[in-house]
């Protein structure tokens, strides 16, 4: 019954947009910490301050019947949900959830118990680059020209994994001579360029580009902007994962090169 629940849990989206719905997500998520806190078990305390400073991913799911085949905005209204308030803990394989029911808002939710689970038993690719794209998005001020809808999109979903050829500043605080600047130049012609990408209202995209090793492995944010979907189409290479496969692990063809 559990793998049912968690193989048929939808990543939250497009959640109401007005402030005080963060405020209520953010007490929601406040409450799952100290729940965590309480009834720690087995985590070191390396993985509590992960907990502790951290965003975690909204897990949604019906009380009763199934959302297969119906749009998650159809169904994110005033019904009430599962909803798993979700951290994937570098080192583990598995997924550290606090459940709960509550509306989607979550002015009403209220941790219920822990669960730990192995998904499908490979780490999805995107939790922690997503995480990295948020704290970013966070710390530099980002939010502050966005939407409460759009805040709420980019916390609280996965973004599209996209290859894509922006020109990257290596040396973004001019402190570098030419010749460092060109070995990171020379060095990122063996990496792949992945971005981030959440779209927004309006037309809009907020993008995060890095590079990375074959596989997304060591990615980081070289760009991040706010553009025009239109704008954003010129520099996509392929489009690499949806949001909807934000839990499932990178595609075979992403990884495959290795071997050639």
């Amino acid at each position: 019954m559990i793998y049912r629940i968690v193989f048929a849990l939808v990543v939250a989206g497009f959640v109401a947009g007005c402030r005080s719905d963060i405020h209520y997500q953010s007490q929601a998520i406040d409450r799952a910490r100290k729940y965590v806190m309480d009834n720690r078990g087995d985590l070191t305390s390396e993985e509590i301050n992960f907990i502790r400073f951290n965003a975690p991913v909204l897990l949604h799911a019906p009380v009763l019947g199934s959302a297969g085949g119906h749009n998650v905005k159809e169904h994110l209204s005033t019904e009430l949900r599962q909803i798993c308030v979700t951290w994937l803990i570098p080192g583990r394989d598995d997924l550290y959830m606090v459940f709960g029911v509550s509306g989607p808002r979550m002015d009403d939710w209220q941790p219920n118990r822990i669960l730990i689970r192995d998904y499908d038993s490979h780490t999805p690719v995107l939790f922690a680059p997503a995480g990295a794209a948020r704290s970013y998005a966070q710390n530099n001020g980002f939010y502050a020209d966005m939407s409460s809808e759009d805040i709420n999109t980019v916390r609280f979903t996965f973004p599209y994994l996209m290859r894509t050829a922006f020109e990257l500043n290596f040396d973004p605080q001019g402190e570098l001579d030419e010749v460092d600047v060109e070995k990171l130049r020379s060095g990122a012609a063996e990496k792949i360029q992945y971005s981030l990408v959440w779209l927004l209202n309006d037309g809009k995209a907020i993008v995060f580009a890095g590079l990375a090793d074959r596989g997304m492995k060591n990615w980081n944010v070289r760009l991040v902007q706010i553009m025009d979907k239109t704008e954003l189409d010129e520099y996509v290479v392929a489009v690499v994962m949806t949001p909807e496969q934000g839990l499932e692990a990178l595609p075979a063809s992403e990884t495959a090169a290795e071997e050639n």
